[in-house]
């Protein structure tokens, strides 16, 4: 009789190892599949510029949507080059850093502004001194942005002479940049 309990004891003991085993092996397998989704995330982020042979102008005292004609880098798609806009797909804090350049002479005054759906949500402006002749007008900022909010960048030059300033070509001279940061 002793051993008939001792058998069952065993095999209840061998019963619970296995379903312990299974129940280990499945929590684990469930933790690695968090862990790696968690891992695996890419934030949105968007890098998009101005490069042409062609020269690129702004008329004294206009503004204009900056046009943009390439895309280093979108991992959602979310840049549209036919509307120079940019499109959130997720809400969160990103961070935006927008430049371009543009032949300046003393006095010169440049505006770059973010615009969140057609409005103004954030805007510098610069004026020229007499050792420019090339002249970087930029906006750097974190901003909170809901889904589906459409951004675009406007720029605007106003000169004395009363005359077009042409844009410099190349990515490290006319870029937009947004990425989330939290």
């Amino acid at each position: 009789m002793l051993g008939v309990v001792s058998l069952i004891i065993a095999l209840a003991s061998v019963a619970l190892g296995v379903y312990s085993f299974v129940f280990m092996n499945n929590y684990i397998n469930a933790l690695n599949a968090h862990i790696n989704e968690i891992t695996s995330y890419v934030p949105p982020m968007a890098s998009v510029y101005y490069d042409s042979t062609s020269t690129y102008s702004i008329p004294y005292q206009s503004s204009q949507t900056f046009n943009y004609n390439q895309i280093s880098d979108d991992n959602r798609d979310a840049f549209n080059l036919t509307s120079d806009s940019y499109t959130i797909h997720e809400p969160g804090i990103y961070q935006v850093t927008t430049q371009y350049s543009i032949e300046a002479v003393d006095g010169d005054f440049f505006i770059i502004q973010l615009l969140s759906n057609a409005i103004i949500l954030c805007s510098r402006s610069f004026t020229a001194s007499n050792t420019t002749n090339t002249f970087g007008v930029a906006l750097t900022n974190n901003f909170n942005f809901a889904e589906c909010e459409s951004l675009s960048i406007l720029i605007y030059q106003y000169n004395y002479a009363h005359t077009t300033r042409n844009i410099f070509p190349g990515g490290a001279h006319n870029f937009f940049t947004i990425a989330k940061i939290a």
